[in-house]
């Protein structure tokens, strides 16, 4: 899977970028907010990338945060919720925020995104609200000093068979008690949280 990428604008598109990377022009399809902060052509840019495949397109979408794609996936595992609206939904809303509409069931807010009335919205809510919750928002929360080795240690648990879910479960509980922790250390921490929790439910 694409899921970080650095090269230079080439162009700056109503739905997204095109990034010279390695010698490739790679269409990359992205928010409102993602597009607006991108640098002029020719500057580099670094993006959080997901690769959707569809039958035989590959389409590539990405993200200034780990966040804004992570909530994008989730997103697009709502019922009716496919790639353009999971983007319209990022176009109005931060991660922060979305979290927050969706804690607080504030189902008329969302309506405000193109494409989400009444009904989808109250669907939104209803199917997000257990899909986000706590593990994102103190993700989105970390200083950078430590969302890093957060991620890292989040997708090197990826590579061992872990959902993002699961393993943003398993080192939410991380004690924190230095700056910056070793990805190593938290990797230990997650393993052993992982262990108990099976051993528990085998009790």
């Amino acid at each position: 899977m694409v899921s970080y990428l650095t090269g230079r604008v080439m162009e700056k598109k109503p739905d997204g970028l095109v990034v010279l990377v390695g010698g490739l022009g790679l269409e990359v399809h992205a928010p409102a907010g993602t597009i607006d902060k991108a640098p002029e052509a020719g500057e580099k840019i670094s993006l959080y990338t997901y690769l959707h495949v569809r039958q035989d397109v590959l389409q590539l979408y990405g993200f200034d945060s780990p966040e804004a794609r992570d909530l994008f996936i989730e997103l697009m595992s709502v019922t009716n919720v496919g790639p353009r609206l999971a983007l319209s939904v990022l176009s109005v809303f931060s991660p922060a925020g979305f979290i927050k509409v969706v804690g607080d069931g504030d189902a008329d807010a969302l309506t405000i995104i193109p494409g989400v009335g009444k009904k989808s919205s109250q669907r939104l809510i209803l199917e997000m609200r257990e899909k986000v919750g706590k593990p994102l928002e103190e993700v989105i929360t970390l200083t950078p000093e430590r969302r890093r080795p957060f991620e890292e240690a989040t997708e090197a648990l990826m590579q061992l068979g872990y959902s993002r879910q699961e393993a943003y479960q398993a080192l939410k509980n991380y004690p924190f008690e230095e700056e910056k922790p070793r990805v190593e250390d938290m990797l230990q921490f997650a393993l052993k949280s992982a262990h108990r929790g099976i051993s528990q439910e085998l009790e």
